[in-house]
């Protein structure tokens, strides 16, 4: 496996360079509620007393393109909706907790923070959203796709840019209908996904396409591939979760393998990712014994520390290892970057499509993460929280060790300083 691991360069906030010959199709998969440490390709094997880890579509991702080792989003989703779609940290949109909770804003305001697919779409790019929404209306939970045949049609990721789109608010499992193809909600989306993608074929124009997968948010109900899986209530069982994840992989699989019947995978780079860590109730087996548990919700990095994978078989290197720091704000511009679409001013987000191409690029030093009050800002070694609390972060996610400042080394104190410091400038007028 070649590890690319690019030597830090200055911070900056734009790159904007032409990166390929001609606009490449872009497609972005979020999986909801998913942990790097849950994949094979991350070392996951077994969730403790449930299954075993089944990815082999995703674990193949990895193989024929580039993995990252240190992506980081946020502990909940809506926040990290709203950077990955806008460049820009949480607070500054808004999304500080999940839409509408804890002071939180109910709705991404589209003009005031124009999305990944506004700016692709200026740039000539046909723009599809499928999947979970969660920034803004629909905001009823029963307000779910009944058909993969027609668009959904609400107003709001049509502002976000979106040319087409078949989504639901902020739904959860227990209102996706029986766990059989053609009825399951998770499925009739899927289908869309695949009819948009035969769509495109022989098409002049690229396209975007976002897929927020619902799954394996909770509750752990039965899937199409295990439909008489326990149902302890209406929140689910922990056993249904293995099938989840394997049923979300085989989805990944399917987009995959379209593209390749399609004739699109040289001219198209896929991303898979998700949008924080692993539900709390669910615990990993990984490769060399040790068990990490899930962090959903947590300032530890399990909460916010996902997986990134990148295909594109004509310009990524198979086998890639990326062990550069990235954080959700990147995605916009490195989308934009890819376009030759020149990243914006007011952004957080910093390329990494250089590094994708196996080119000189800007290495990301540090990445930021804040849920609700609490935040940090970390880098390769050292995390500093909002309280002031530095931790040594070398043997995350199994442990992050706490560094009181009468305990300094003069590396540590040096840190301490560094890392405030960048705090100090990002909050600076957050109302937080």
């Amino acid at each position: 496996m070649k590890n690319v691991l690019l030597p830090a360069a200055i911070f900056c906030l734009s790159c904007g360079s032409v990166l390929a010959e001609e606009k490449p199709n872009i497609v972005v998969i979020l999986a909801d509620d998913l942990g790097a440490e849950s994949l094979g390709c991350y070392g996951g094997t077994t969730y403790k007393d449930l299954g075993p880890a089944k990815t082999p579509n995703l674990d193949a991702m990895a193989k024929a393109g580039m993995r990252f080792t240190h992506c980081f989003a946020t502990p909940v989703c809506s926040p990290a909706r709203s950077e990955l779609l806008t460049g820009k940290y949480n607070f500054r949109t808004g999304f500080i907790d999940i839409a509408g909770r804890s002071g939180a804003t109910s709705s991404l305001d589209a003009q005031a923070h124009p999305t990944i697919a506004a700016r692709l779409k200026a740039a000539g790019y046909v723009t599809a959203v499928a999947g979970k929404w969660h920034l803004g209306p629909p905001d009823s939970m029963k307000e779910i796709p009944k058909t993969s045949d027609a668009d959904t049609e609400y107003p709001h990721p049509r502002e976000c840019g979106f040319d087409r789109q078949c989504i639901l608010g902020g739904a959860h499992l227990n209102i996706y209908g029986e766990p059989k193809p053609g009825i399951y909600t998770p499925d009739i989306m899927q289908k869309w996904v695949l009819n948009f993608l035969e769509s495109r074929k022989g098409k002049e124009e690229p396209f975007f396409l976002y897929y927020p997968s619902p799954i394996p948010h909770d509750p752990f109900l039965p899937t199409p591939l295990n439909p008489d899986g326990p149902r302890v209530d209406k929140r689910g069982d922990n056993k249904n979760y293995p099938y989840l994840v394997e049923y979300l992989d085989r989805q990944v699989g399917e987009v995959v393998k379209k593209l390749a019947e399609l004739g699109l995978s040289e001219k198209t780079i896929v991303l898979f990712t998700a949008d924080n860590g692993t539900n709390k109730k669910i615990s990993t087996v990984m490769s060399d014994g040790r068990i990490i548990p899930g962090g959903k919700g947590s300032l530890l990095d399990t909460g916010s520390w996902v997986p990134l994978l990148a295909e594109w078989p004509a310009k990524i290197q198979a086998g890639s290892l990326n062990n550069n720091l990235v954080d959700f704000s990147d995605i916009l511009p490195t989308c934009l970057d890819l376009a030759g679409a020149p990243s914006p001013e007011g952004i957080d987000g910093v390329s990494f499509a250089p590094q994708l191409l196996g080119k000189p690029g800007t290495a990301r030093e540090w990445v930021h993460t804040l849920f609700a009050d609490k935040y940090f800002v970390r880098d390769s070694k050292w995390k500093l929280r909002e309280s002031g609390v530095l931790s040594d972060v070398t043997k995350a996610p199994y442990e992050e060790t706490p560094i009181l400042p009468r305990d300094d080394t003069p590396e540590s104190k040096a840190a301490r300083t560094r890392l405030q410091g960048i705090l100090d400038k990002l909050h600076e007028k957050n109302p937080q």
